[in-house]
């Protein structure tokens, strides 16, 4: 499985955070990094912070680009961002409820999302 620039000790810790996909809830080795805000043409620094990045299912992240509906529902559930948005403020729904991430590979549960 190709994670591009992210290492598995790297990898590992999202692994930890997030256990598995908020879509299936599989933990296997389908598992890949996900950015809730795009990267758009040649990245950003910004956002490979960890708030802004979840572990996904590949089939949920093709899901993601490639289907409007999925898309709406990804939106609806902090697992995409508009690039206006703050990743560390922007509540994510994971398998156990909902979240808000911190960029030192942490996440608060919370109970209403608004």
């Amino acid at each position: 499985m190709t994670r591009g620039k992210m290492n598995k000790k790297e990898f590992q810790k999202y692994l930890d955070r997030d256990v598995a996909c908020p879509h299936c809830g599989t933990s296997g080795p389908e598992l890949i990094p996900q950015h809730r805000a795009n990267r758009g043409m040649g990245g950003s620094k910004e956002r490979h912070r960890p708030s802004n990045i979840i572990v996904f299912c590949s089939l949920g992240n093709g899901l993601m680009e490639s289907s409007p509906g999925f898309a709406a529902l990804a939106r609806g559930y902090g697992w995409k961002l508009f690039s206006h948005q703050d990743s560390a403020t922007a509540p994510v729904r994971l398998w156990n409820g909902w979240h808000l991430l911190d960029d030192n590979f942490g996440k608060i549960e919370i109970t209403n999302p608004e």
